[in-house]
């Protein structure tokens, strides 16, 4: 299954890149993006506050099967984007975060690395993330977990 999954996001980077650099959607857009996503231990509402060539994303809700409440924080670099098309840009980013959560299991914490692939639907103010975000729980246990991967969708204001 995950080499079907790298596989596909091989074939779409190697297509894009191939039609040429253009601006980044993300980067001539200043309005918050409002969604739903699944970040670092949190699942629900997705806010993504472009700031210059950087962005603030914040997810909150669920932790884990909803046994209680989470909040993932994360600073975005806007890279320039991979391809662009009349209907659709493919962008990407890089950054990373921290997230907190309470529920029934006590106290959660973590921090995590972000890689995201951006798609940018432009005659709609609608963007879909895939992302990988490796990362390092503290709370309540330590552990790495390197196959971690999030996504959002959004419709900017």
């Amino acid at each position: 299954m995950m080499k079907r999954w790298m596989g596909l996001f091989a074939a779409v980077l190697l297509t894009f890149s191939l039609l040429g650099e253009q601006e980044a959607w993300a980067q001539r857009n200043t309005g918050l993006g409002v969604g739903v996503g699944s970040a670092t231990v949190a699942s629900g509402l997705s806010l993504k506050l472009p700031a210059g060539p950087t962005a603030f994303q914040l997810t909150a809700g669920c932790w884990g099967g909803c046994d209680g409440v989470a909040a993932s924080l994360d600073l975005l670099f806007n890279m320039p984007a991979i391809a662009s098309a009349d209907v659709l840009t493919l962008a990407w980013n890089f950054g990373g975060g921290g997230a907190l959560g309470v529920g029934d299991g006590g106290l959660g914490a973590g921090a995590a690395f972000v890689a995201g692939l951006e798609f940018h639907f432009q005659p709609v103010p609608v963007d879909l993330v895939l992302e990988w975000r490796p990362g390092l729980t503290i709370l309540p246990d330590v552990d790495i977990e390197l196959v971690n991967f999030g996504g959002h969708a959004r419709w900017y204001f």
